[in-house]
């Protein structure tokens, strides 16, 4: 506008008084747009007003968001999550809670540009999704929310950048619910999963790791089946 600091603040306090700008956080407003009259609060998607939020930071929208912006969630979620290699607390924006979930540089990957409508927003990758689903369920509704992830991606995923991505983590208990829901679904051939079962080391791991560790023990993936195949392949059904 061609005005000091001090003057701008000024202007943004009185349009905001008169409903033309809805505050967002600190020095970050959203315009209220014309054509909707006698409105005088408007917020935008929640994606784009993370992405203006988060400035220089390296970031991608990941779990329940990325399933969301990839049509793999199956239920709502308002909340946003962003990965990062920044530590930062999670915030209350506009309304809308978001998570930070830290990621080392080394595990920073698997991630793309997308148009979403009229915005383009920095999101996991289709595989980078499904995998950072099984490492933290939680974040994406739930284990039964990935595993029909998974099933819906079935056409769309390309398997071997799913299993290197899931190596590529470095965490074994992400590679084994991996393998076992690929197998699951049949979204890779028989040999090509038993060589992945055969890298993995002596032990067991819960498969829903939000529930206690009760259920069958499956010795190929290393899984304790707390959650059982006939509830996943019941829940992809419906």
């Amino acid at each position: 506008m061609g005005v000091s600091r001090a003057q701008a603040a000024v202007i943004l306090h009185a349009a905001a008084k008169r409903g033309l700008v809805t505050p967002v956080k600190r020095g970050l407003y959203n315009l209220v747009p014309f054509e909707l009259g006698s409105t005088t609060f408007h917020l935008e998607d929640r994606y784009v007003l993370v992405r203006e939020s988060l400035g220089d930071m390296p970031y991608f929208l990941s779990h329940a968001s990325a399933l969301d912006i990839h049509h793999l969630a199956t239920q709502p979620n308002f909340d946003v999550y962003v990965t990062s290699t920044r530590r930062r607390k999670n915030i209350n924006l506009g309304g809308a809670m978001v998570h930070f979930v830290w990621a080392p540089p080394e595990r920073f990957f698997g991630y793309q540009t997308m148009n979403v409508g009229n915005a383009h927003l920095i999101v996991s990758d289709l595989e980078r999704t499904l995998v950072d689903g099984v490492a933290l369920p939680a974040y994406c509704g739930g284990l039964v929310e990935v595993a029909k992830a998974f099933f819906i991606a079935k056409t769309r995923l390309d398997s071997a950048k799913l299993m290197q991505c899931a190596k590529d983590l470095k965490k074994w208990a992400v590679l084994r619910r991996t393998g076992f829901l690929m197998e699951l679904f049949s979204l890779a051939d028989k040999a090509t999963l038993d060589d992945l079962s055969r890298t993995l080391p002596a032990g067991y791991v819960r498969l829903d790791p939000q529930l206690p560790a009760d259920g069958a023990r499956n010795a190929k993936w290393g899984l304790v089946l707390n959650a059982s195949r006939e509830q996943l392949e019941q829940a992809v059904s419906h």
